[in-house]
């Protein structure tokens, strides 16, 4: 009793910490975390809690194959590796410090290699069940740092510091107003999916970019022009605001049919209404990571469907987007979990194809 318990006891402890953890993690997993630029290599959000949940096991039995032993020696070391584990979660989520986060982490990951190479030389067992963890560790550093480079880096704030001002007046940017009712799109979408995604992550968007601006040369400058001139923080804001604008507003409870001016168009280039979907639906289900999948049209009135990663948009290529699908998870794990593609099956019934074609720049209509 006394050997499985020195086995129990630690696993319990790990998953205590991690649940408390996880509990502190919750607001800024809705609100905060989606809002930022995430490395392509990125897992799906479901794969983290499965992820520790494994790690944790293992960490309780590692330190357990030694105390079951007697062994006792690396016990404070095992305790203070769990806690930097756990001042890790609240350093980046509960704080939303991405530096701090960072910095405790790499403190993570000297103090778990310390702790394998000591304990390989009491017990190897104790060692090979924290490979997997330091592994992962290094992995999670990599995005840590990633985070840290692509959305609060120096670089942009010594730019913003030393470029010229320029004479404009200031903007707030505030949330667009939805054209439907939050339950509209139901059963397509749910009430409870636009309020995260609409009402959580482009506000969150939004009042980023909205602290993001201020004293930079960009003040002023319109949303558009945002996402054409900046970079860094700023660009990432700025674009998913703009994204999820079209995104939402291109979104309808009563859908119609196509317009005649963008279905010739899109007979034209595509061959098909039907082998424009065929190709569009595989552009999402292909697409791997986080992106957009849009319809666009280039400066001769042509259409094409291309994908971008994270926050990035057609207007940097000098295209003008007709219509756009969010394929980041956020947009759809309420409903549908992982299955992205039950979610693009959903979004076809609720395209808004009228405000499609009334962005179109050349309609030949």
């Amino acid at each position: 009793m006394k050997k499985f318990l020195s086995y129990l006891l630690p696993v319990l402890l790990c998953i205590a910490m991690g649940w408390i953890a996880s509990l502190l993690q919750t607001s800024a997993l809705i609100e905060w975390y989606p809002t930022l630029n995430h490395s392509p290599l990125s897992p799906p959000a479901y794969i983290f809690p499965i992820a520790w949940a494994i790690l944790y096991v293992l960490m309780g039995l590692s330190i357990g194959s030694l105390i079951s032993r007697g062994d006792m020696s690396l016990v404070k070391l095992w305790l203070f590796q769990l806690l930097i584990n756990f001042l890790w979660s609240i350093t980046f989520f509960a704080l939303r410090s991405p530096f701090a986060g960072l910095i405790t982490i790499l403190i993570l990951d000297v103090a778990v290699l310390t702790y394998i190479i000591y304990a390989f030389a009491r017990r190897a067992l104790a060692a090979w069940l924290f490979i997997p963890y330091f592994l992962w560790l290094l992995f999670a550093t990599y995005l840590s740092g990633y985070i840290y480079i692509n959305n609060f880096d120096s670089t942009y704030n010594a730019y913003a510091q030393t470029a010229p001002a320029t004479a404009t007046k200031s903007i707030t940017y505030t949330l667009p107003p939805l054209r439907y009712a939050h339950d509209a799109l139901a059963p397509l979408m749910s009430s409870e999916t636009i309020d995260y995604h609409y009402g959580k992550h482009l506000r969150g968007y939004i009042d980023n970019l909205n602290r993001l601006i201020v004293s930079t040369p960009y003040e002023g400058l319109t949303l558009d022009q945002l996402v054409v001139q900046s970079d860094g923080a700023l660009f990432n804001n700025a674009a998913q605001v703009w994204n999820h604008t079209l995104f939402f507003d291109g979104l309808t409870p009563s859908q119609g049919e196509i317009p005649d001016g963008l279905e010739h168009a899109i007979v034209r280039d595509f061959g098909s209404v039907e082998e424009f979907r065929r190709q569009f639906t595989q552009a999402a289900n292909s697409l791997f990571g986080s992106g957009w999948v849009w319809l666009v049209e280039n400066d001769k009135g042509e259409l094409s469907i291309i994908t971008t990663t994270n926050a990035d948009n057609p207007l940097r290529r000098g295209l003008n987007p007709l219509l756009t699908l969010d394929v980041w998870e956020h947009a759809y794990y309420i409903d549908h979990r992982n299955r992205r593609a039950d979610f693009i099956e959903a979004w076809w019934g609720l395209v808004d194809w009228e405000q499609a074609e009334r962005r179109m720049l050349h309609n030949q209509q």
